[in-house]
């Protein structure tokens, strides 16, 4: 394996020889890559790491945060190209008609505005992002923007309904066209694996939150009106901020309104995850198969009821796969190369024959090291320490 280093401007600078890695892959959070090899040129203006098999063949590509140099030795660090997605953008829907609540249409939205900008450093090294057609109108889920403007972290929105649709978002780089690609991707595989094959460890968790609420934030000083839409009174007169008594112009004493109580009629949207771990919207009263028991929850509240369903979706979407198993690629009984599938594919998991359940590859671990290459996968989403995946 060799790792071939680009500079900014996409000329070739050198290659970094025998090298040795441990690349993570992860289906939202950002990738970790570090290797080791041997160079002898000088790598300060290292701006992109193209991981190669011995015959040129990209195996991973990542942008470079540092190599640091010990004689001819170099360790590389990397940072994932996703890294592009994390930074804050302004959507603006004010305009009339400009909310589009397709799917590839707000896919595209954030895509313009994290790369079509006047910044020309943004594009210092050229960007192609491709989008496949999908018109899943996202407004029953999330409401409509229309109306309002967002600043936002763009990858922070996208994983919202990444994670609702289950998309997620492949990249590599292109040298023969000197880009760097992402591709939205949904991956439907499903493969059956049988636990009784592999060596594998289980963490599960039933704690994650089940059920989301969101509504509309209420201004708790309204004040109370007649029938006729007159304010109502109270007897206490206002004060103000010396503490003496405030009077109208007419010399009359002034009196605090009385105060409107919250509305039981306030916009409420209900939003459960199921066993299967699908995400519902239901009402109140969450009469669906599957529910989980007990019950946790959370409430959201916005001024606006789509900023609010965002948030509640989000954390449900957070809460899916939550139970986590390492399988180990090369400690199998009845061995399955799951390097070759990508990141996402759902496995089936059977336990002495019974549907035990079914979790997405949520990372791949590679390593090549003097012993020969490793890889482990993990299942679902449940954070656990690096120490707790890998055993030494």
């Amino acid at each position: 394996m060799y790792i071939a280093i680009y500079d900014e401007n996409k000329n070739h600078i050198s290659n970094i020889d025998y090298a040795s890695y441990d690349l993570t892959q992860r289906v939202y959070d950002l990738d970790t890559f570090t290797a080791v090899g041997v160079c002898a040129d000088d790598t300060n203006d290292a701006a992109l790491a193209i991981l190669n098999d011995d015959y040129g063949n990209c195996n991973y590509a990542c942008l470079v945060d540092s190599i640091k140099a010990e004689g001819r030795k170099r360790t590389v660090k990397g940072l994932d190209f996703k890294t592009l997605w994390d930074t804050e953008i302004l959507l603006d829907f004010t305009a009339d008609n400009s909310f589009d609540g397709k799917l590839s249409a707000l896919f595209n939205r954030v895509k313009q505005a994290v790369f079509a900008t006047s910044d020309a450093m943004v594009n210092k090294i050229p960007v192609d992002v491709i989008i496949p057609t999908d018109n899943t109108d996202t407004t029953d889920v999330y409401g409509s923007y229309q109306g309002q403007y967002i600043i936002t972290n763009a990858y922070k929105f996208l994983k919202c309904y990444l994670k609702y649709y289950e998309y997620n978002i492949e990249s590599t780089y292109d040298v023969s066209i000197g880009k760097i690609l992402f591709c939205f991707v949904k991956n439907t595989d499903i493969i059956d694996v049988g636990l009784n094959d592999f060596i594998y460890e289980l963490t599960t968790t039933s704690s994650a939150t089940n059920k989301t609420v969101a509504t509309i934030k209420y201004d708790t000083s309204t004040p109370a009106v007649d029938a006729e839409g007159n304010i109502i009174f109270t007897d206490v007169q206002k004060i103000d901020s010396n503490g003496n008594p405030v009077f109208n112009e007419d010399g009359t004493p002034a009196y605090e309104p009385k105060h409107q109580a919250r509305p039981s009629t306030l916009a409420t949207i209900h939003y459960y995850r199921t066993r299967n771990n699908e995400i519902i919207q239901a009402d109140a009263t969450g009469t669906i198969d599957g529910r989980i028991y007990p019950v946790k929850s959370k409430l959201y509240e916005k001024e606006y009821l789509s900023d609010a369903q965002f948030d509640a979706v989000y954390e449900l979407a957070n809460s899916r796969y939550v139970d986590n198993i390492i399988i180990d690629n090369n400690v199998t009984i009845d061995p399955i190369d799951f390097g070759i599938y990508s990141l996402y594919t759902k496995v089936r998991l059977y336990y002495e024959g019974r549907l035990y359940k079914i979790l997405p590859i949520s990372e791949k671990i590679t390593s090549l090291n003097a012993s020969g290459k490793n890889v482990k996968i993990k299942l679902g989403f449940k954070k656990i320490l690096l120490t707790e995946i890998i055993k030494k």
